[in-house]
């Protein structure tokens, strides 16, 4: 029987946290890549959103407020994955469509989509954000780790040196980035304002503010 990118998943998983190219070579050529790589975004954003359950959980709110706030912030989550996605596959179109015709095509751009989801691997461990002084330096470790995986795995689908793959992929993140604080503000603040109609007290979400709030000295 014909192995699947589902039947590796937790192989390619690893092969990513350990930034090894060959596990963006299975997901391109192993059926269903693109389903796994979906799977791996839902797991980050699983992870990212129990991460904050736990903030809410602290705050002690109300169980509509707190299914809500989950559900904003899994949208917000998903909505950056694919401004990620999209942007990196425009700026490759800009810097490499003579050199790489493929990117013009819309396979590349599915192609770009499942890298990303897959490189979405570090961001497994996102809960781990919720942790009081380490929160930050966790946050910011696995920002980087997953940028360094998807560099590498856009190195291989596209074929260019990693110089070349790394400023696709952080040129993507910076318009993202942009997008996010533009384009994404009035979502998020509609998304912050149904939140804070339900009664309840203030969240306190800021990392600092939260180790006040539980006494962490």
């Amino acid at each position: 029987m014909t192995m699947t990118a589902i039947d590796k998943f937790w192989e390619l998983m690893l092969g990513v946290l350990s930034l090894n190219s060959e596990a963006f070579n299975l997901i391109q050529t192993l059926p269903q890549g693109e389903k796994a790589a979906l799977y791996t975004v839902i797991l980050a954003g699983f992870s990212q959103a129990l991460g904050q359950s736990i903030v809410l959980s602290i705050n002690k709110v109300k169980p509509l407020r707190f299914i809500l706030s989950l559900v904003i912030a899994t949208s917000l989550f998903t909505f950056g994955y694919i401004f990620w996605a999209t942007t990196t596959w425009l700026i490759g179109q800009i810097l490499f469509s003579k050199s790489i015709p493929y990117l013009a095509m819309p396979a590349a751009g599915v192609a770009i989509a499942t890298t990303l989801g897959l490189a979405y691997a570090p961001l497994a461990f996102s809960f781990f954000v919720a942790l009081p002084y380490l929160g930050v330096p966790i946050s910011i470790l696995l920002s980087i780790w997953s940028l360094l995986a998807f560099v590498i795995g856009l190195k291989v689908i596209l074929g260019i040196s990693i110089s070349s793959a790394f400023w696709c992929g952080i040129l993507g993140w910076i318009i993202n980035e942009i997008l996010e604080r533009s384009i994404g503000r009035p979502v998020a603040a509609i998304g912050s304002w149904l939140a804070n109609t339900f009664p309840a007290a203030k969240l306190v979400t800021n990392l600092k503010d939260l180790e006040k709030f539980l006494g962490i000295n």
